[in-house]
């Protein structure tokens, strides 16, 4: 069992000071760690990650002698950095540290370079500088670059805190901030403003350029092939703050955050061969690649690809696909079934809705849609995706000979002692297939006691209304909104609700997420020729009080559920529209006559997911004209809004530097009254019911997001990506 700490100051008071001087200050930092002291057999670790465990371990045996094993514990971010500053001043390195990285921010291009050794290249606007073993990439002059980004020109020999503060990119005050944060994590002061957001990552490389007149990494270069990785080791690259960026067929380029050390192009030299390029990377660029890249995660799918690639030279690209598939359906523990396993369960921790497996032009891509938003995770070889996809596909027992047509399939598996289910589909894409998985939610069983309407954005005022339109005994509540948006999630809370031994509760569900006790839950499956409407008009002869439709998607079904309405049931159901008052719009569209839908419809409720603001590091601001009118009008109500302090997003390790964590909802509940029936009967358009139901009470879905806005829960930058910008 790890040891637990009560406080930071319990774990300063059993640290051994002795063997922490035996450890440099970033190496501390870069592998997050801090050795505390021997308790029992065990030496005691305090870390921010279990990424690099193996890598502090062997560290710890070539400096402290100790035959016992190692306890690791974690730690939050926050109190690492805490602890970083109390051990401060016991801490050998930490002024030879402090010299080095001042060093590296003041140093002067006349102590770097001298004029014999520039030689011109018309080609580029930067000179390859031969040093001997190794070459450099500076500006034509200081000076010009400097004018390039409107930097000072004697910026080269004064502090880049200075320099900012003469462009009137920063204030005192943030210099000073930054500067104490600096201190106490270790961190570069240009790293820290930038996770500050004071200054832009960009920013940061145009004044460093300058400042070092070098060529800084463009944030494009940093998309490294897993090839590339392994030219230099990674406890190498970790130690010297260097990165392998690409072999150019001449030269290997490398990124450096202290492009200063000879030392270490002399070791770059040794190790490869090769003659090096050495371009400026900053300190959080490095630190954000050193995440990506070299964690353990990464290590042991890079290790997959290449067993993979292994095989398939040994045993040949020939095998025909029953092969394949006899192979993914008997070795269970092969290398293409760990890496799907990998690529699957890596999802599921991330918290991601859907994996899209896509063909790039020289490679598949990997992406997890995590909070609404694509993030590209992984890049596979051409060679090894018809391993991936046919594994995929005998799983969700789909035609692996079938790659013309879209298919359909499904599986589940097991995770952490949790079931989870799957629904995928694939299309052909040029000449290829994309595959996208959707994660379903966690089946999983609830009993009935909690039985309260729950969900994550809703005001009062928004449960009140849906309390007052499920209380109807017969009728029609619709759930509308895109996929994804948390629709289902809506019903089953009402449900819950609803949910009475008095009552008989039928639900026809594609598939059954979320099992509930007390309530007769039936899976449609359409190749059986049990569809909704199918099993729709079989539910209305098992004496049912509540019916929940998993979605109405054709006039059949919606004709069904009219009847059922109007013969006394109450009838739920998802539909796709764009708000609450365009879902009579949509019915009629789809064949319901319009003087049905007033007598049945009992109200709808409107819902999108934004993403919620991490409140680790939201950062209060105050919006500038530009962003208010994006989601207000009237100038009366944007001089308003201008001046109230609202958020935007930070970055720090609890959100993975995303600035977001989770999503909540927004919710329109149109509460269908009697003058919107009339409206509804005589076919008026969706804006004059919208402007009723406001009259009424209702908040629409840019109402509902500015309220969370000005609450500091999510941005104007996520209204605008979800709802788009106000234009009435």
């Amino acid at each position: 069992m790890p040891i637990t700490y009560d406080s930071i100051d319990e774990i300063e008071q059993q640290i051994d000071y002795a063997n922490l001087r035996k450890f440099k200050y970033d190496e501390l930092i870069g592998l997050g760690f801090i050795p505390v002291s021997i308790v029992g057999d065990m030496y005691n670790i305090v870390i921010l990650t279990e990424d690099n465990k193996n890598e502090i371990r062997q560290l710890m045996e070539s400096r402290i002698k100790h035959d016992a094993g190692y306890d690791f514990t974690i730690i939050k971010d926050q109190d690492f950095k805490n602890l970083i500053g109390e051990i401060d001043e016991h801490f050998a390195s930490d002024k030879q540290m402090a010299a080095i990285v001042s060093k590296g921010y003041d140093i002067s291009l006349d102590e770097a370079y001298t004029d014999d050794d520039k030689s011109k290249n018309d080609d580029d606007e930067y000179k390859i500088v031969n040093k001997g073993n190794y070459s450099v990439a500076i500006p034509v002059s200081a000076e010009e670059e400097a004018k390039k980004h409107h930097v000072p020109t004697d910026a080269p020999k004064r502090k880049v805190g200075e320099v900012l503060i003469e462009m009137g990119l920063i204030t005192e005050e943030q210099l000073f901030d930054a500067l104490v944060t600096s201190k106490k994590t270790g961190n570069p002061i240009g790293s820290v403003l930038v996770q500050k957001e004071y200054i832009s990552l960009e920013t940061l490389k145009n004044v460093l350029a300058a400042q070092r007149g070098m060529e800084a990494v463009a944030t494009s270069q940093l998309k490294l092939d897993s090839k590339i990785l392994s030219v230099l080791p990674d406890d190498f690259v970790k130690l010297n703050m260097v990165l392998p960026i690409k072999f150019d067929g001449k030269n290997l380029i490398v990124g450096m955050v202290n492009p200063g050390n000879k030392q270490v192009i002399n070791d770059i030299v040794y190790l490869t061969g090769l003659k090096p390029r050495v371009m400026l990377i900053t300190h959080y660029e490095f630190l954000q690649c050193i995440k990506q890249y070299y964690s353990e995660s990464q290590k042991e799918t890079n290790q997959y690809i290449k067993k993979i690639e292994q095989e398939l030279v040994q045993y040949g690209q020939q095998e025909s696909l029953w092969d394949q598939a006899e192979k993914a359906l008997e070795q269970d523990d092969s290398v293409v079934v760990k890496f799907v396993n990998k690529i699957i369960t890596d999802g599921i921790k991330a918290g991601a809705s859907d994996i899209h497996l896509e063909p790039r032009l020289n490679q598949y891509v990997i992406r997890y849609r995590i909070d609404g938003v694509l993030r590209e995770v992984l890049q596979i070889p051409n060679n090894i995706e018809g391993a991936v996809l046919t594994r995929l596909k005998v799983i969700s027992k789909m035609n692996i000979a079938e790659h013309r047509r879209p298919q359909d399939g499904t599986f589940s598996i097991r995770f952490q002692d949790k079931n989870y289910d799957f629904r995928i589909n694939t299309i052909p894409v040029g000449m290829k297939e994309k595959m996208v998985i959707r994660i379903l939610a966690m089946a999983e069983s609830l009993g009935s006691t909690d039985n309260k309407i729950k969900l994550v954005g809703a005001t009062d005022e928004d449960i009140e209304r849906i309390e007052r339109i499920k209380s109807s005994p017969n009728g029609i509540i619709l759930a509308s909104g895109p996929t994804g948006s948390g629709k289902t999630t809506t019903l089953y809370s009402i449900v819950r609700n609803l949910n009475d031994e008095k009552v008989n509760i039928m639900t026809i569900e594609d598939p059954i997420e979320i099992r509930i006790e007390g309530i007769n839950q039936t899976q449609v499956n359409p190749k059986a020729g049990i569809t909704f409407a199918s099993c729709l008009r079989a539910a209305l002869r098992q004496d049912p009080d509540i019916i929940l439709v998993g979605e109405i998607r054709d006039v059949e079904t919606v004709e069904i559920a009219i009847a059922a309405a109007l013969t006394g049931h109450l009838v739920l159901s998802t539909i796709h529209t764009n708000s609450a008052a365009a879902t009579v719009t949509r019915l009629i569209e789809m064949g319901a006559k319009d003087y049905l839908i007033s007598s049945t419809l009992v109200g709808v409720i409107a819902q999108r997911l934004v993403r919620r603001l991490c409140d680790n590091c939201k950062i209060e601001y105050h919006p500038s004209e530009a962003e208010a009118r994006l989601v207000m009008v009237n100038d009366d109500d944007v001089k308003r809004f201008m001046q109230m302090t609202i958020y935007k997003p930070g970055k720090c390790e609890h959100c993975s530097k995303e600035g977001y964590k989770g999503r909540l909802g927004l919710y329109e509940v149109l509460q269908v009254t009697k003058e919107i029936k009339k409206l509804i009967a005589i076919g008026a358009h969706d804006i004059q019911i919208e402007e009723a139901a406001i009259g009424s009470g209702m908040r629409t879905l840019q109402q509902s997001c500015l309220h969370h806005i000005i609450s500091g829960k999510t941005t104007i930058e996520e209204f605008v990506r979800v709802l788009g910008p106000v234009n009435e």
